[in-house]
C-alpha cells in the first residue's frame, strides 16, 4: 500500500545517509535488520553484541541506534544502558517480552523509544524519523546537517570506497557486481575478524536464505578471482573452517638474507 506509506512519512525527515547502529544477539540477526533499514536509505553498521558496538562507537558516530536482541534473549535494557553510557544519540529498543515492565526498564536505562517484539522495519524507520525530527526542532533547524561520508577501508593492496562503492587493487579499479560489493563490504566492516557464514548470507541475501550456503561459496569464489593474485591460494579472503570468512592483511613471508 504505497499510498499509506507515503502518508505515514509525510512531514518526517528523510533517512537517506543517516548513520544507524544496529545491535543484536548475533550478526545474522543484526544484518537481517540492517538490510531492511539500508533499503530505506540509512547507512547501517551492524554488531552482533553490545560490547563490540560500544567499542566502535567513536569510529562510527551514529545518528541513532537500534537494539534488537530477539525474543529468545531478553533484557534489552542492559544493552540500552551500555549504549547510553557511550553515546547521546537516540536509541530505539525492540522488546524481547513486550511487557510494560520491560518497556519501563528500557526507558529507565536510556531508551528514547520502544517497539514491541518482532516489529516491522517500517515501524522502526518511522520512530527513528520522529526522534530525529524532534532533535532537529530542538536545535532550531528542520533537518540535520549532511552526515560525513563513510571512510575508505584499506586492507593490503585492496582499497574500498563505500561512498562510491568502488574497489581498487594495486591502484587499479576492480569492477564488482552489486552482490559482490555487498559481500566484500560486509567483510571489510569487520576486517581482520571472522564473520560467520550465516551472518554474511543474512546481510547479502536476507535471513530467509541462511541455509543456502552455495550462494556464499559461489560469490566468495567470484571475489577471489577478481582480488587474489592466486585465487587457489587466497591470502585476503580466507576461510576459517566451521566459523566463517575474514578479510585479512596478507601475511608477509620471511626473506632469507
Amino acid at each position: 500500500m504505497p499510498g499509506l506509506r507515503s502518508r505515514e512519512v509525510a512531514g518526517l525527515p528523510p533517512p537517506v545517509g543517516l548513520r544507524v547502529m544496529v545491535v543484536s544477539q548475533g550478526l545474522d540477526r543484526a544484518y537481517d535488520r540492517a538490510r531492511g533499514l539500508e533499503a530505506i536509505g540509512y547507512r547501517v553498521a551492524a554488531f552482533g553484541d553490545v560490547g563490540s558496538a560500544v567499542a566502535a562507537m567513536e569510529r562510527h558516530e551514529p545518528d541513532a541506534a537500534v537494539v534488537d536482541l530477539g525474543r529468545e534473549v531478553g533484557f534489552p535494557a542492559d544493552a540500552v544502558a551500555k549504549l547510553r553510557g557511550a553515546t547521546d544519540a537516540p536509541i530505539v529498543a525492540v522488546g524481547c517480552s513486550g511487557t510494560m515492565a520491560e518497556m519501563l526498564r528500557c526507558f529507565e536505562a536510556g531508551a528514547d523509544d520502544y517497539c514491541r517484539p518482532q516489529c516491522s522495519t517500517d515501524e522502526i524507520d518511522l520512530r527513528l524519523r520522529a526522534l530525529l525530527r524532534r532533535i532537529g526542532m530542538a536545535n532550531g533547524h528542520e533537518s540535520r546537517a549532511e552526515p560525513e561520508a563513510p571512510r575508505r577501508v584499506r586492507v593490503g593492496a585492496i582499497e574500498i570506497d563505500p561512498a562510491s562503492q568502488t574497489v581498487w587493487k594495486d591502484g587499479k579499479e576492480v569492477p564488482l557486481s552489486p552482490t559482490e560489493y555487498r559481500l566484500l563490504w560486509t567483510l571489510a566492516e569487520h576486517a581482520g575478524e571472522v564473520v560467520p557464514s550465516k551472518a554474511l548470507i543474512a546481510r547479502v541475501w536476507g535471513n530467509q536464505y541462511t541455509a543456502e550456503t552455495h550462494y556464499l561459496r559461489l560469490y566468495i569464489r567470484y571475489l577471489r578471482q577478481k582480488l587474489e593474485d592466486d585465487p587457489s591460494r587466497p591470502v585476503y579472503i580466507v576461510n576459517r573452517w566451521g566459523a566463517g570468512y575474514a578479510l585479512e592483511e596478507p601475511k608477509r613471508t620471511a626473506v632469507a638474507v
